[in-house]
């Protein structure tokens, strides 16, 4: 016979084990609740923080006073208009030697003189032919105004008139051909002196005294100082700028020359790309021919400066501020501003108002379209 634990025993074990599974579960449930909360509070502690790293504190600057002003230069030399070998244009030897290398002479001035004895006789022979051109003429016209009072009188044939006025109009043209000679014979003895055809400095004598030349025997090398231009090569668009730009100078050492553009060629080198251009001097200019220097040139649009133009998503440009101000703290929004044309390391032409504010601190951190504040 077995002894059965009573019922109320039984109730009593019931109780106590649902009981210590009630307790459990609470338990259990507590430490839910604990790690939700705190799950909760981390979360929000995050956005907090993200929050906070989203609104970045720079500096702002207006553009207008970071622009500088655009100067630009390219390498550029001063030449002659002129640098012309003298020759000798007739044939003799030369007697005299008037100038020598480094000479500055004036325009008309006698460099050299050649043996004139053989021309000026020539001159003189033709001289003397016009001389008898002219008197056979007086004797034919005379004789013309006897043979036409004959004519009218009936006394002599119309043919010995004609004949008469054929020998005044042959005689006519004989003093013509005469006085060409003449002339001739007058140019060749001007050709005797040597003389400058421009104000000016020899840089080269190729002639010694007493020396034999033939026409065409250079003699002198002479420069012609007094016109002088500029020569550069620059870019089209280099071109486009010094035809706006308020000031163009040459500039070689210490030397500042105002200059003013004169002509651009119309051909573009293959290679380099570039034009030439001219560029006049001022009358007084005192500088000299073959002088290297730089010809230097501002723009009317100023520059954003290298150190603020940033990379962004494969371009250049400029992180702005765009302002949005609440009530207790100045808070705007930045956005990058692309320059197509800029460079990298160089200053940078900007299409934006002098107002516009250009974050200056932080502005390699700042994102685009992150909130930022300044004071």
């Amino acid at each position: 016979m077995h002894d059965y634990p009573s019922m109320e025993t039984l109730i009593k074990k019931v109780a106590y084990i649902l009981g210590f599974s009630i307790l459990g579960i609470s338990a259990v449930l507590s430490v839910l609740t604990i790690q939700t909360v705190s799950a909760d509070n981390a979360i929000d502690a995050v956005k907090e923080d993200n929050n906070k790293e989203q609104i970045l504190k720079v500096t702002i600057r207006p553009l207008s006073e970071l622009l500088i002003k655009d100067q630009n230069s390219a390498p550029a030399s001063i030449i002659s208009l002129n640098h012309s070998t003298i020759s000798a244009e007739i044939t003799g030897r030369i007697t005299a030697i008037k100038t020598e290398t480094g000479s500055q002479i004036k325009k008309g001035a006698v460099l050299a003189s050649i043996d004139c004895r053989s021309y000026q006789l020539a001159e003189r022979q033709a001289q003397a032919a016009v001389k008898v051109a002219k008197t056979q003429f007086n004797l034919v016209k005379k004789q013309f105004a006897r043979n036409r009072t004959l004519l009218r009188q009936g006394t002599i044939a119309r043919e010995l008139f004609d004949q008469a006025e054929a020998n005044q109009q042959t005689t006519l043209a004989d003093i013509e051909l005469k006085n060409i000679s003449n002339e001739i014979a007058k140019l060749e003895v001007s050709r005797c002196q040597i003389s400058a055809p421009f104000a000016g400095q020899i840089t080269q004598r190729f002639v010694q005294e007493g020396q034999l030349v033939t026409a065409g025997t250079p003699l002198f090398k002479l420069l012609q100082t007094g016109k002088l231009e500029i020569t550069a090569e620059l870019s089209p668009d280099e071109i486009k700028h010094i035809k706006d730009s308020p000031l163009l100078e040459f500039v070689s050492g210490d030397k500042h020359s105002k200059v003013s553009l004169r002509s651009i060629i119309d051909t573009i080198d293959e290679t380099t790309r570039t034009q030439e251009v001219r560029l006049s001097l001022p009358k007084n200019s005192m500088l000299a021919t073959g002088l290297s220097g730089r010809l230097e040139w501002s723009s009317k649009q100023a520059k954003v400066p290298a150190e603020y133009i940033l990379r962004r998503d494969n371009g250049l440009g400029v992180m702005l501020a765009l302002l949005r101000i609440d009530k207790k703290i100045k808070r705007g929004v930045a956005k990058f501003h692309l320059l197509p044309n800029a460079r990298e390391g160089q200053p940078a032409y900007i299409d934006l108002p002098n107002t516009a504010l250009i974050i200056d601190q932080n502005r390699y951190r700042v994102k685009n379209k992150q909130t930022v504040s300044w004071e």
